[in-house]
């Protein structure tokens, strides 16, 4: 796999691009490993260590782990309330060619998946104490060998893909696409879009890019400075990248923008650290396009800064201490009495956090309005008419 340990920021739509090796094919797959306990072991780095992936799903944290020599899903090692997802079904497009076949078959498949009632079992505690009395119901999910001819042309299998993808009418679909333009239509991007309760894409082809209209996600096989064509390459110079410093950043000023409804009119893209903000503007800058940097209080960049030292310090006291159990004496006034007051990695907190970005933000909240003030002084300056 591209990845030792990496942690990315998913949005409700996400699309991924990045150089050969980066990782985006990694993410796809860990997921369908995670979801469908799928994997391939040409993928797997260091045969002899176990393989953690954790997700994090409407504020609870699920972690499976599976262990060598054949990664099965081991039950002991993994923790969180799994019965909570069972009505999630990741639907995962390859690029490498498969039948139409087998994806009708999942399709098919899915539609039958039992009810979550029907899927509890009883606390493992009364099997090893012996005190359980009783019979275990349980079904398996099905297999149909519905069967098309392979002599299709791809733009036939491209549609029959959409309309089978509308058959599906249980749970939440999370719908992953590796290299999107081989399996669907552009003239049907939006139709998968309403379609999945969460998509995770990664094309190479610039109008679906483009077009896209939720997160694009730029990874980066070493560092931004080196790889400055991942996002020149396939983006139009009609896009305003709104640079911030990391990848926990994104998820403030994606909801923010949403809240305030100008989602489709800027590009978040993280630069890799605060100490980037100032190279990669230029790099744009000089290649035609319009950007807007906006930093935390603490950087002395060109561009906008926040008010407050960190992002993370608009975050409400009540839900740092249900996350922290942390009660501060007195509101932390910059980012060193902010970290120190929390016993938790710095990396670890800002993940958490940018969980609260996410679902807790709201149209007064002082972070959002802050954007807003932003945003109306850059559109302003720039004689830019967005409504």
């Amino acid at each position: 796999m591209a990845f030792k340990d990496e942690t990315v920021v998913l949005g409700n739509h996400t699309l991924f691009i990045g150089r050969h090796s980066s990782g985006k094919t990694t993410l796809l797959r860990a997921l369908d490993l995670f979801f469908n306990h799928t994997l391939d072991f040409e993928d797997v780095r260091n045969k002899k260590r176990d393989v953690v992936i954790e997700c994090s799903i409407d504020e609870e944290t699920y972690t499976k782990v599976f262990t060598p020599p054949y990664y099965t899903f081991d039950a002991h090692k993994s923790h969180g309330a799994f019965e909570d997802i069972l009505d999630m079904h990741y639907l995962y497009l390859p690029v490498r060619p498969y039948p139409l076949s087998h994806f009708v078959n999942q399709c098919f498949a899915l539609n039958y998946t039992p009810r979550i009632e029907e899927m509890k079992t009883p606390d493992l505690k009364h099997f090893e104490q012996g005190t359980f009395k009783g019979t275990i119901r349980f079904q398996t999910r099905p297999y149909y060998q519905l069967a098309y001819p392979e002599t299709l042309k791809d733009k036939e299998k491209k549609h029959l893909r959409v309309k089978w993808l509308r058959t599906l009418s249980t749970g939440k679909l999370i719908l992953g696409a590796d290299e999107l333009e081989k399996s669907i239509d552009f003239d049907n991007l939006k139709d998968i879009l309403n379609l999945s309760y969460q998509s995770l894409f990664v094309s190479r082809q610039k109008r679906f890019i483009n077009a896209f209209p939720y997160r694009v996600h730029p990874l980066y096989k070493s560092d931004i400075e080196r790889e400055m064509t991942t996002i020149t390459d396939p983006m139009h110079k009609s896009s305003i990248f709104l640079l911030v410093e990391g990848k926990y950043d994104v998820p403030w000023f994606e909801s923010g923008l949403r809240l305030l409804g100008k989602e489709t009119d800027y590009r978040v893209i993280p630069s890799g650290g605060s100490g980037n903000l100032k190279y990669v503007n230029e790099q744009l800058a000089k290649a035609g396009y319009k950007t807007l940097v906006i930093s935390d209080g603490d950087v002395n960049v060109p561009g906008y800064s926040l008010n407050r030292d960190i992002i993370e310090l608009y975050v409400d006291e009540n839900f740092l201490r249900k996350a922290f159990n942390v009660t501060f004496k007195k509101q932390p006034r910059n980012k060193h009495q902010f970290f120190a007051s929390i016993n938790e990695k710095d990396d670890i907190i800002k993940k958490v956090l940018s969980r609260y970005a996410t679902y807790h933000l709201y149209l007064d909240h002082p972070f959002v309005k802050e954007l807003r003030s932003i945003l109306e002084d850059f559109e302003a300056r720039k004689g830019l008419n967005i409504t």
